[in-house]
């Protein structure tokens, strides 16, 4: 969950099914979300330093073109999660959409296979992915209404001037489509019903509607994926279950995986996220908490850390996650169980 993933988990949002398109609401969110990213912008000029992401959406940023992470050397396979046997892709099945931390139901094969990085998530009622390839980034997001659409942050920048949505189709089926200008390129946003009761969405930097909704039409409701971290969590409070699922694989020679989260909480709102980042060679320090058979720290007040080789792990007590103690954030540390090969999905 993770550097790449901080605002998604804010809040748990309705599920409701999907009605006609209402251009209104789509350009006054479009326009809010827009002036937010230019206030961030000019934050991190004066030299702020951004936090940290978690689950579920990508820092504000776009990655320079023509330059690839470590020469790109794994193949586009390697960003790809493993396929779920016996799960059946949106189409089939609209209503698991959101509800399983585990699994995405689409593919997006065609799209990330020019890509360099890709952050998947799944859970509180959302399946996204998040790519960076050599022209920036894009992201497609799948729910079961449009108030959860809207009701995430938008994560890639633009002018925050959207201008008034048209009418478009993709795969045949009804959408809208609109542009908010970003320097020489415009961000382009495609929404539709790919089968009713559900709603995509592309951003997408595009040089016109036909190329962002020809992107959209590359992607696939007739398949399910795993969203998988390379680590369970085997020990929790009681009450406590798995809400989110993010992981992030990239293209380097240092191997494909970058960042993984799980987030868990219970009936009460309470949530706590655990992240794992490899970080080779790095010194584990002094650590004076016991998780288990592990060590831990104190990091801040909010965040305890500890070092499973070769990976820093977090439990977000406050920030990403609320309501967990001390102690129990420690109790489901002491639950950390890695797999044996962080480079192999298939095996986690």
């Amino acid at each position: 969950m993770f550097s790449d993933l901080d605002q998604q988990l804010a809040t748990t949002l309705k599920h409701h099914a999907g009605g006609d398109i209402d251009p209104a609401p789509i350009v006054e969110h479009a326009r809010r979300r827009g002036h937010q990213l230019r206030l961030r912008r000019r934050w991190l000029i004066t030299g702020a330093t951004t936090a940290a992401s978690v689950v579920l959406v990508t820092a504000v940023m776009v990655i320079p073109a023509g330059r690839a992470p470590d020469g790109a050397t794994m193949p586009a396979t390697a960003l790809v999660l493993p396929d779920a046997p016996g799960q059946p892709g949106a189409i089939a099945w609209p209503e698991a959409v959101g509800t399983d931390p585990g699994v995405v139901h689409f593919t997006t094969d065609s799209l990330v296979s020019g890509a360099w990085s890709a952050t998947w998530s799944a859970g509180r009622g959302v399946e996204s992915v998040e790519f960076r390839g050599p022209t920036g980034q894009a992201r497609f997001v799948l729910a079961r209404s449009v108030a959860t659409l809207d009701g995430l942050p938008q994560t890639l920048s633009s002018a925050g001037r959207p201008q008034p949505p048209t009418d478009t189709r993709v795969g045949g089926r009804p959408g809208v489509a609109w542009f908010d200008p970003s320097g020489d390129t415009k961000l382009w946003f495609v929404r539709w019903q790919p089968v009713d009761g559900l709603w995509a969405q592309l951003d997408i930097y595009a040089t016109g509607r036909d190329e962002a909704t020809d992107a959209a039409g590359r992607v696939r409701f007739d398949a399910a994926h795993r969203c998988v971290a390379p680590f369970r969590l085997q020990t929790l409070p009681p009450g406590g279950r798995l809400l989110g699922c993010s992981i992030t694989l990239a293209r380097t020679e240092r191997g494909s995986f970058t960042e993984g989260s799980l987030v868990i909480g219970d009936e009460s709102g309470r949530w706590l996220t655990v992240r794992a980042q490899p970080v080779p060679g790095r010194d584990p320090g002094t650590a004076d908490l016991v998780a288990g058979s592990y060590r831990a720290r104190r990091q801040g007040s909010d965040v305890l850390e500890m070092f499973v080789r070769p990976c820093v792990v977090e439990a977000f007590l406050k920030g990403w996650g609320n309501g967990y103690t001390e102690s129990e954030g420690l109790t489901v540390l002491s639950g950390y169980q890695p797999a044996l090969d962080l480079d192999d999905p298939g095996t986690w």
